[in-house]
């Protein structure tokens, strides 16, 4: 009878009609039955035909349990390892529609169950149970337990012991064991060999933690010779058991052709498996992996992706970086509000350069709102650990009394530490201030040495400073015209505007050759395309004059435009001239008066003769 019951269980298992199932090993269980209880027990924990109820199948496996059922014993050790917790009670009775029997039976057992505690007592007595039945599961567990303690004090003998009982018969978890107590000497001498090679042996039985700790081995050469291919093999067995760190490692082998060639896609593909599990050094790896290029190339949106995913899990570099690509437009849209805040958390965890720029941020009002005593708050701090741009910008903030009233002192100090820490910035700043006498009596001998050093290190406002200096603009006897004209030039090549725009006005002034006209343009024309106003309205006046360029009307007009569009007053008289009388433009008197209303200039005859070139 009770052979037919479990056949017929089976049948409807197998169709996947679980309640009929059900209600077969209901009526097992009532005469006795320990494969029926056990299989509702298996009901129960795997939610097959009832709501998934772990605690409940307890009951259940207990009576198969104490029938002698193996996998039972295993099954309620098991539980007993974990606790589990009770939910809402089942009515098995209206789901059998069995005889009154079963239903008593599933009462009995059920009515009183509740959530079960961890106990690991009870758990080694089950598993005992079922070793003493030839169980090594039962053996693997129990040497697993005693090995960590779980529950328990640690016994390395005895885990050595149960672990010995089943790793000869392919336990995978006993080899493993064994592994972990030889290679790392737990109750017996350190055996590195012997150690590796029970490694080995779960590690070809498909034990996860044994294939990575067989990596290791072979990647280390301690316990086995060094072998870069095997460790990769291993690596890969892990990685694809799901272990991220595997995942994570094997990745980089494969990006940086270790244990074989490299292979961009199959690294891709295996940083992504351990970063989507959250394994915080594959997500930076990833990152950087889509940041930098190299074998593929950059994907800056993916790597914004991964970068935000690393700085949420609060790794400060991430949250820099993640705040320089808002600041930036890197790989997502700008957005200085979202900038601010990463910085923030980063500054909050010591990175120095994000405390610079949260401080930047705070001064200026950007993405935040502005708050100079904050400000100064968050660049003393960068200025302690040693950024010299922090005493750069504190100085700016003291020298206009951000905070109160003005205190050049300081930041004469400030700017002193930075520029003897060799910041160029903090130099030319310096040297500015010995130049207008803010502090004291000017220093023209202190200003030169100081612009001197910064332009030499290549700082092109330097050198931009250093062309005024020599051209006389701070002290009329310091005039040397041909230094002047050198270090605007240095200072142009960098691409300043502003040093462009001095050095097309000198080439072009007073007796010029041919050849120096058409270098004027030309520096005229870097200046002008980097957005320089006057610049762009010099470049109309020589299109108009046809002075080193060909007259072009229209391409003058084209330059008083943009000019005018920063509000440069001659520039809008010229293309209000232009305008009225139609010259390169169709004629528009109304916006031309209104151009010249705008400028507020004396009007002139012609767009020639009202703006020579020598007066840019």
């Amino acid at each position: 009878m009770v052979g037919i019951l479990r056949s017929r269980a089976e049948r409807a298992f197998a169709k996947q009609e679980f309640h009929k199932a059900i209600r077969l090993w209901m009526r097992g269980a009532a005469v006795g039955d320990a494969e029926s209880a056990f299989r509702l027990g298996e009901a129960n924990r795997h939610g097959r035909g009832v709501f998934q109820e772990p605690a409940r199948a307890a009951p259940w496996y207990r009576m198969a349990a104490e029938r002698g059922h193996v996998d039972a014993q295993l099954s309620l050790a098991r539980i007993y390892l974990h606790g589990a917790v009770a939910k809402l009670p089942l009515r098995w009775e209206r789901s059998t529609r069995d005889p009154q029997q079963a239903a008593a039976v599933s009462n009995s057992l059920l009515a009183s169950t509740t959530s079960i505690q961890a106990d690991t007592a009870e758990a080694i007595v089950w598993l005992e149970k079922a070793e003493r039945q030839g169980s090594f599961e039962a053996s693997a567990l129990l040497g697993t337990i005693f090995l960590h303690g779980t529950g328990t004090e640690k016994d390395f003998a005895k885990a050595r012991s149960f672990f010995e009982r089943s790793a000869e018969h392919d336990q995978a978890s006993s080899q493993f064991g064994l592994g972990e107590i030889y290679y790392q000497g737990l109750g017996v001498e350190p055996d590195l060999p012997l150690g590796a090679g029970w490694y080995q042996k779960a590690a070809d039985n498909g034990h996860v933690r044994a294939q990575l700790a067989a990596a290791t081995i072979y990647l280390t050469g301690k316990g086995r010779e060094a072998d870069p291919e095997r460790a990769a093999h291993y690596m890969r067995l892990a990685a694809e058991g799901g272990d991220p760190y595997a995942a994570f490692v094997y990745g980089r082998m494969c990006l940086n052709g270790e244990g074989g060639p490299v292979n961009a896609d199959r690294a891709e593909t295996f940083l992504r498996r351990s970063a989507k599990t959250g394994y915080l050094p594959a997500i930076k790896a990833l990152a950087s992996f889509y940041s930098q290029g190299g074998p593929v190339l950059p994907d800056l949106r993916e790597a914004a992706n991964w970068y935000r995913a690393a700085a949420e899990q609060g790794d400060v570099q991430a949250q820099f970086t993640i705040g320089r690509f808002a600041a930036e437009g890197i790989g997502i849209a700008t957005n200085l509000g979202e900038a601010a805040r990463w910085f923030q958390q980063a500054a909050e965890q010591g990175h120095a350069i994000a405390a610079y720029n949260y401080g930047v941020f705070l001064s200026a009002g950007q993405g935040v709102a502005a708050d100079h005593d904050e400000a100064v708050r968050w660049l003393e701090v960068a200025a302690e650990k040693g950024v010299p741009e922090a005493k750069v910008q504190l100085a700016g903030l003291h020298m206009r009394g951000a905070s109160g009233s003005p205190d050049v002192g300081r930041a004469v100090d400030l700017l002193r530490e930075a520029s003897d820490a060799g910041d160029r910035a903090a130099k030319t700043q310096l040297a500015l201030i010995f130049l207008s006498a803010h502090h004291g009596e000017r220093d023209l001998g202190q200003a030169e040495k100081l612009l001197l050093d910064a332009a030499g290190a290549g700082f092109p406002e330097a050198s931009l400073h250093l062309g005024h200096l020599y051209s006389g603009q701070f002290d009329k006897g310091l005039v040397r015209p041909e230094e002047a004209l050198r270090y605007y030039v240095k200072a142009a090549e960098t691409g300043n505007a502003v040093a462009q725009h001095i050095v097309g006005t000198m080439l072009s002034s007073g007796q010029t050759t041919d050849s120096q006209l058409v270098e004027a343009v030309q520096w005229f024309r870097r200046s002008a395309e980097g957005g320089f106003a006057p610049a762009q309205f010099q470049l109309g006046v020589l299109y108009c004059t046809a002075k080193g360029v060909e007259q072009n009307l229209e391409e003058a007009v084209r330059w008083y435009e943009a000019a005018a569009a920063s509000q440069h007053k001659m520039a809008m008289y010229n293309l209000g001239v232009m305008l009225i009388k139609g010259m390169g433009i169709e004629a528009d008197p109304v916006r031309g008066e209104e151009l010249m209303r705008k400028s507020e200039i004396t009007p002139s005859p012609t767009p020639a003769e009202a703006v020579p070139a020598s007066k840019a």
